[in-house]
């Protein structure tokens, strides 16, 4: 089935439990920057009760492959999955007061690992809440930057230095510190347009930076 929510077609059958589910597999994806091997999806207990019969386990399946919330082959994501050797896994929990469309999205490939908490908010929107040990804000609407980098004066300065000076209008900015003695924080840099490939590249070899990831603009649903 298809349904026209706010403008162009998604696959149903609902807006929160698939095109939401589906952008925040993307959203793993696009951090990730790879398809993982193996995945669990972690569901808030009221989503659980619900997510088979909703279309969110295949909306999931299919997001973290790339496959966007339009596309038909979003309802083959599991053949599709495991024709390519993707191991994935689906559990309950209680999160307690966090949203009640919540999954917290665990994945591996090649000995690298991500996790990515986030909540299918309403109408395919969504919210990224956590990546990672680090607190976030990101509903995926700009192109953004997370920028893994040490906690130490001038190091904020200096990335935004380098973005400045590329003619890139930054829109938002979040800061997240784990703790004083890990010394690292998570920088979110949300943009106007697109960051080209070298911008990626000078902003990972500055030394005050550990690890640079990028996340496409999720609100185009075509």
């Amino acid at each position: 089935m298809l349904l026209d929510i706010i403008g162009p077609a998604i696959v149903g059958p609902s807006s929160s439990h698939t095109a939401g589910m589906a952008r925040l597999g993307r959203a793993f994806r696009s951090l990730f920057a790879r398809t993982p091997t193996e995945v669990g999806f972690v569901l808030n207990s009221p989503l659980y009760a619900t997510f088979r019969g909703h279309g969110t386990d295949r909306a999931l399946i299919g997001g973290i492959m790339g496959i966007k919330e339009s596309d038909p082959q979003l309802r083959d994501s599991f053949r599709i999955a495991k024709e390519k050797g993707i191991y994935f896994t689906f559990e309950e929990e209680d999160m307690g007061d966090l949203h009640p469309n919540t999954v917290r999205i665990n994945g591996s490939a090649g000995g690298m690992f991500l996790s990515v908490t986030g909540a299918s908010v309403g109408g395919g929107s969504i919210k990224i809440t956590a990546i990672d040990d680090f607190d976030t804000d990101v509903t995926g609407k700009y192109p953004s930057l997370v920028i893994l980098n040490a906690d130490v004066p001038g190091a904020l300065s200096q990335i935004v230095g380098e973005i400045s000076s590329s003619d890139m209008n930054i829109s938002n900015l979040f800061l997240s510190r784990v703790d004083p003695f890990r010394r690292e924080a998570l920088c979110v840099v949300e943009l106007d347009n697109e960051p080209d490939a070298r911008l990626l590249s000078v902003i990972k070899r500055l030394k005050v930076v550990m690890k640079v990831s990028y996340l496409e603009r999720l609100d185009s649903m075509i």
